[in-house]
C-alpha cells in the first residue's frame, strides 16, 4: 500500500508540474492591460498598456464575436508603452473575447455612433439639365466647416460616378449667373454650370 501511495503522489507532482508549465506559460515580448475600447469615425480601436517590444507576429491576434464569427486582430505599436488594434467594423455593438500577446481580454464594442450632422448636396449634371438639384445628403459625426470636401456617388441613370463637392455655410444664392438653392448650410459642387 505503502508502495502505491507513493507512486500515485509522484505521478501527481509530475502531473501538476506539466500542467503547470503549460498554463503560465508567459507572453513571448511583454505584458499587456487592455485600457480602453473604443468607436471612432475610423472605427473600433483596442488600446492596449504594454511594457516590452512586440514583433510583427505579436501584433497579429484574433477575436470572437459573441455568438458570431471569428476575425483576425491587427495591431500597431503606437510607442514602448501603448498598443493599438484595429478589428472589423463588425464587431460595433457587440460582446468580444480578445486573444492577443499571450492573453485573453473580454469587451463590449461601443456601437457604431450615430451621424449627428447632415447636409444636403446640391450638384448640376446634364441629367438635370445642367440645373441645380438636391441629389442626395451626406451625414458625418461632426460639424462640417467651411470649404470641406466630400465624395459622395453621383446618382447618373447612365451609370453612378463618385465626385467632389464643397462645403459653405454661408448663403451662396447669389454665387451664380443661374439661381442656386440655398436652404441652410450644404454641400455644393464648386463651379456654376456653364463655366
Amino acid at each position: 500500500m505503502k508502495k502505491f501511495l507513493i507512486t500515485v503522489l509522484v505521478a501527481l507532482a509530475m502531473l501538476a508540474m506539466f500542467v503547470g508549465t503549460v498554463s503560465a506559460a508567459p507572453m513571448a515580448s511583454g505584458v499587456a492591460t487592455l485600457v480602453s475600447v473604443e468607436y471612432l469615425s475610423s472605427g473600433p480601436v483596442f488600446t492596449f498598456s504594454v511594457n516590452g517590444e512586440f514583433s510583427k507576429a505579436d501584433l497579429k491576434g484574433s477575436l470572437h464575436i459573441e455568438n458570431g464569427n471569428d476575425l483576425d486582430l491587427y495591431c500597431t505599436q503606437i510607442d514602448a508603452s501603448t498598443v493599438k488594434c484595429f478589428p472589423s467594423k463588425e464587431v460595433g455593438g457587440k460582446k468580444v473575447t480578445i486573444f492577443w500577446g499571450g492573453e485573453t481580454f473580454w469587451a463590449t464594442v461601443p456601437a457604431v455612433p450615430p451621424s449627428n450632422y447632415c447636409y444636403s448636396i446640391w450638384d448640376w449634371k446634364d441629367f438635370t439639365n445642367n440645373e441645380w438639384a438636391n441629389l442626395g445628403t451626406h451625414c458625418q459625426n461632426n460639424p462640417a466647416n467651411e470649404h470641406d470636401r466630400v465624395t459622395y456617388t453621383v446618382p447618373d441613370p447612365s451609370g453612378s460616378y463618385d465626385e467632389s463637392v464643397q462645403f459653405y455655410k454661408e448663403d451662396v444664392s447669389g454665387y451664380c449667373p443661374s439661381p442656386v438653392p440655398y436652404d441652410g448650410p450644404a454641400y455644393y459642387h464648386p463651379y456654376c454650370p456653364g463655366f
